[in-house]
């Protein structure tokens, strides 16, 4: 199980999250109709070494609004995948 601290969480338009995972900065972002988790780099907000995206729903903005508990949720499920070394993933709809 991936070592997760959240540091700071909440917002909307977009839903935010800040910590590491694994001692490695993380950025987590919902809006629109994705959340992406960013992992690593000097500015994981900008660009991290590792990110996966999800389509969250077809209704514009609602990622945005998504409760702190689902992105913690988000989170820890991208993080398993971050640290099982799995590839990066982007939506196909960006």
């Amino acid at each position: 199980m991936a070592d997760i601290v959240i540091t700071s969480i909440g917002g909307y338009c977009p839903a935010q999250a800040e910590g590491t995972i694994n001692g490695a900065p993380f950025y987590f972002r919902a809006r629109h109709q994705h959340w992406l988790l960013s992992v690593g780099g000097a500015d994981p907000a900008d660009f991290g070494n590792w990110e996966y995206e999800e389509h969250y729903s077809d209704v514009p903005s609602a990622a945005g609004y998504m409760s702190e508990d689902e992105a913690r949720q988000f989170i820890a499920a991208a993080a398993e995948r971050y640290e099982r070394g799995e590839p990066e993933q982007r939506s196909a709809a960006e």
